[in-house]
């Protein structure tokens, strides 16, 4: 059995808990982390499977995974594939509570999406909960490299069973962290996970959001380091991100050639609008109300098109914008 299915199903439920109406069947949603354990046994026993504590712990003491223990159970049996994944996700839960002692990648990778659905919805009172499982991730990640795997591999390995994309998450994660001052602990976490992450410029730009705190003025060069890189493989996303951090005390230069590249590549309106809302928030941080006033005479006059409506370019309105930027 694949160790992937468990992530797929956590999926499923992150899935339908944004669209409440998507069609699926509720076993496949279900949080089987607040079930009673005696009820985990009693739908077992209704798919025919024999179980109880005792039994169950002896039958785990042969297997090294809930998908080993699933596949020994089941064995050839002829059943449905929905009614094996029901048998397998009630029997990876059983392993979960009375097996932590065989910790395995299926399982820590279900914690760790645990932890990333209590953090986005708020319910962390305390983050000791994320900050062990970080550190639980970094020690498998280092152990698989330190036998002789490849960083980028080892990574992509661990995390294709996980239901996040875990390398936004990290960015995400320790970007907060740096909203909330934790400067030491970013600095931890970036020096830890940068070797594992694919698009590097990511966490470059993480580093120099903590430099920019004592050494604006290093902060700036690296900047323009970034921005040549984004030069040459331009990403909005990414422009985006550099743009409101030069709101703040950055470069009238850099500002104006990294807008006057995510200009030429913007593909909705939506996007424009960010760019003109950042870019306004810019001039009247250096004062320049000129500057602002026009550009938010732009924005005014796009507020009936629709934020999904396709964009060039070649618009009249990007052309103004740009203008407005020389």
């Amino acid at each position: 059995m694949q160790v992937e299915r468990k992530a797929l199903y956590n999926l499923l439920r992150m899935n339908w808990l944004l669209e409440p109406n998507l069609k699926v069947m509720a076993w496949q949603v279900e949080d089987y982390r607040a079930l009673p354990m005696v009820e985990i046994f009693k739908r077992l026993q209704a798919k025919q499977v024999e179980l109880d504590k005792v039994s169950f712990i002896a039958l785990a003491e042969h297997c090294d995974t809930p998908e080993d223990l699933t596949d020994e159970l089941l064995g050839e049996a002829e059943i449905s594939h929905e009614d094996e994944d029901q048998i397998y996700l009630l029997l990876f839960e059983l392993w979960r509570r009375l097996i932590p002692e065989k910790p395995c990648l299926s399982t820590f990778c279900d914690e760790l999406d645990h932890q990333i659905y209590l953090y986005d919805q708020g319910h962390l009172d305390q983050e000791e909960g994320m900050q062990d499982v970080l550190a639980n991730l970094q020690v498998i990640l280092d152990e698989n490299v330190d036998r002789g795997g490849k960083p980028l591999e080892v990574f992509e390995l661990v995390t294709n069973t996980c239901a996040n994309d875990i390398e936004s998450f990290l960015y995400d994660f320790i970007a907060e962290q740096i909203d909330h001052h934790n400067y030491a602990y970013a600095s931890e976490l970036i020096e830890g996970f940068q070797k594992y992450i694919k698009d590097d410029k990511w966490f470059e730009f993480l580093t120099t959001r903590i430099l920019a705190v004592t050494d604006s003025h290093t902060a700036n060069l690296q900047v323009r380091q970034l921005i040549k890189k984004i030069m040459t493989k331009p990403d909005l996303e990414f422009i985006f991100e550099i743009l409101t951090f030069l709101v703040q005390d950055g470069e009238k230069e850099a500002f104006v050639k990294l807008a006057k590249k995510g200009a030429s590549i913007l593909q909705t309106e939506e996007d424009f609008r960010d760019m003109l809302l950042i870019s306004a928030d810019f001039f009247h941080h250096l004062d320049l109300d000129r500057q602002e006033a026009e550009i938010k005479k732009v924005l005014q006059a796009r507020n009936r098109k629709s934020p999904t409506e396709r964009i060039s370019a070649q618009d009249l309105a990007i052309q103004q914008f740009v203008k407005i930027l020389e």
